[in-house]
């Protein structure tokens, strides 16, 4: 890697041989030669779809004859190769977490909530719209969680089947419009069985985290709580009856054939 007071300069003999090193020019072609557009507002995002399934460590790019590029983004999955014994972030993007399905993300995506940095600020988060069909009167049961009959929901794939020893739901930001209550169920399935939303409700989930009252802003930590433990490949988090949550950490270890 070059140092930063060496920016605008050739590389060296020595950078040069450790390039050498990697043989990258003989590396598979992910996306052929391609023209770009320029920088303008309205033409500077050049998005490619390719095909191509092979497990990546490292990336090289070629730019022809020369200029400059601004970002550069590689979207995917992660693979997550950890030792069996190691406690983990089982829905972390870092790990190999996806969002598969989500009812409602009309302030922010679900895919957020499983980002491995603490969030920004509420639209960092995942946040629903406000639902329509809340009773006039709003009760609450002996445990404090609101009776409403509405909610929303979001499925993830965990980055490998695991087995689940706590977990973290942090409201942070969400103050006014937090949820009143969280609750997680997993399942151990194939992935191409969540091929749609009416799969997603056909499965027969087991309870991770009954529901749970939440609080605004704040970190919330179950781990006696938790009543299934797994092994679970999938995840559904239901919170109700609306609102936002900041991020969802579940911590385990990967489960081992």
């Amino acid at each position: 890697m070059r140092d930063e007071d060496m920016m605008g300069q050739a590389a060296s003999l020595q950078m040069w041989e450790s390039i050498s090193s990697l043989n990258s020019d003989k590396w598979p072609t992910i996306l052929p030669m391609t023209e770009l557009r320029p920088g303008y507002e309205e033409t500077r995002h050049n998005f490619f779809p390719i095909n191509f399934d092979q497990v990546c460590t490292h990336i090289r790019l070629n730019m022809y004859p020369d200029g400059g590029i601004a970002r550069l983004r590689i979207y995917g999955e992660a693979i997550c190769k950890v030792n069996a014994n190691e406690i983990i972030d089982l829905i972390s993007i870092k790990n190999g977490g996806v969002c598969k399905g989500y009812s409602n993300a009309h302030y922010g995506h679900p895919r957020n909530i499983i980002r491995p940095d603490q969030a920004m600020s509420m639209a960092d988060g995942w946040e629903t719209a406000r639902r329509l069909d809340r009773p006039p009167i709003l009760e609450t049961d002996q445990f404090g969680i609101l009776k409403v009959t509405g909610n929303e929901w979001a499925v993830f794939k965990l980055s490998s089947a695991g087995y689940i020893s706590h977990l973290e739901v942090d409201t942070k930001y969400f103050k006014g419009n937090f949820p009143a209550s969280v609750r997680i169920e997993g399942v151990l399935i194939r992935d191409d069985v969540l091929s749609s939303k009416d799969n997603i409700n056909k499965i027969q989930w087991e309870t991770v985290l009954g529901a749970e009252k939440l609080s605004p802003d704040s970190l919330h930590w179950y781990e006696k709580e938790i009543k299934g433990r797994g092994p679970f490949s999938h995840v559904k988090i239901t919170i109700a009856p609306d609102g936002g949550i900041s991020r969802v950490r579940i911590y385990g270890k990967i489960h081992t054939l």
